[in-house]
């Protein structure tokens, strides 16, 4: 049973129409339920390789197509895959239809962390919190036993954000200097809270 990795992919045109998103999309819609030549109904990726004529043999291809939606100026599709983001598979897709894509993928038990949407327009997360249980913690002094109960109450939750300072915000009023990444990522870590950069792949 592999880690999933959930992914979502942004397939869209440098100039304006949707006449190939739409091709593309009734395209990819159809492999999301895909049936085989015995009727038997997959959403695995590779039915698009073969059907393609994409020998699936050199290329890795764990994963299913799990949602596809189409806008006025992109397609928008969901894929799971096993460990990892798959961009080989994404750019194949993207060259058959001349369109251009970005992506933004997580797999927390890899801590994979992937926006390749540099400029926002379609992905605007740039961290995440992972915000576990603090309450059997042990803490080494009253200060950080205050921090404590502060993170408390911020929830058990995972949050997104679009940037440090929205972060920072989290944390306002903890009494805390905190001046980059780094440092916040380490004073975390002691409460068994994550914090996340996502890479641009």
């Amino acid at each position: 049973m592999p880690n999933w990795c959930y992914n979502n992919i942004a397939f869209y045109q440098e100039e304006s129409g949707i006449a190939l998103l739409e091709a593309f999309y009734a395209d990819i819609k159809r492999y999301q339920d895909f049936k085989n030549e015995n009727g038997e109904t997959s959403d695995w990726v590779g039915h698009w390789l073969q059907e393609n004529k994409i020998n699936t043999d050199k290329i890795y291809c764990r994963g299913f197509i799990a949602d596809c939606e189409l806008f006025s100026d992109h397609v928008l599709v969901a894929m799971h895959t096993a460990w990892s983001p798959l961009p080989e598979i994404w750019s194949l897709m993207a060259e058959k239809y001349s369109l251009s894509y970005v992506y933004i993928s997580e797999e927390s038990g890899c801590e994979i962390y992937v926006n390749t949407d540099i400029g926002g327009r379609f992905f605007t997360d740039r961290y995440i919190i992972n915000c576990f249980d603090v309450t059997d913690l042990e803490l080494d002094s009253e200060t950080e036993a205050d921090y404590g109960e502060r993170l408390r109450k911020i929830g058990i939750d995972t949050k997104y954000y679009d940037s440090f300072d929205e972060v920072l915000k989290t944390f306002d009023g903890f009494g805390f200097d905190v001046r980059d990444f780094e440092e916040l990522e380490g004073f975390l870590d002691r409460f068994g809270i994550t914090v996340y950069e996502y890479s641009s792949g």
